[in-house]
């Protein structure tokens, strides 16, 4: 069959070319119109996220302006005083190195005595549950014998 007899060639009264070129063109209308409503969708996703930035963008500068009235001199000084608050003394302050010292010199408040005997069941209840770094270290060689 030659190229001009498929031009020719009709198909219960229609031409193949005409058949063919009508899928086509359907096919086209129908993916133009696809792309059209997912970019319609598209379009008003970025707009809510835009949206969205212009109103986190307003809540950030709010913060901002409050943190800038928190922090101004003068009314720290007026809550200092109304507290009653005074400077820190130079032979108070410590470094950051120095405070592991100090918190092992500091005696730490011991546990009032329980009158009554607690059971370890009790006791097991209330606690953590134990991690496998929480294994109990074996009682020391008196308490063996």
């Amino acid at each position: 069959m030659s190229v001009a007899g498929v031009f020719n060639r009709r198909v219960r009264g229609f031409r193949v070319v005409e058949v063919v070129g009508l899928g086509i063109l359907l096919t086209l209308v129908t993916s133009v119109y696809l792309a059209k409503t997912f970019a319609g969708s598209e379009r008003q996703q970025i707009a809510r996220m835009q949206q969205e930035i212009q109103d986190e963008g307003m809540r950030k500068r709010l913060l901002e302006a409050e943190v800038a009235h928190l922090e101004q001199p003068r009314r720290i000084e007026q809550l200092a005083q109304m507290m009653q608050l005074q400077p820190i003394a130079p032979d108070h302050e410590i470094t950051e190195d120095a405070l592991i010292d100090v918190a092992r010199r500091r005696e730490l408040p011991r546990a009032p005595v329980v009158a009554a005997p607690i059971s370890p069941e009790a006791l097991a209840a209330d606690g953590p549950e134990a991690l496998p770094d929480d294994a109990s270290a074996p009682p020391p060689p008196e308490a063996q014998r």
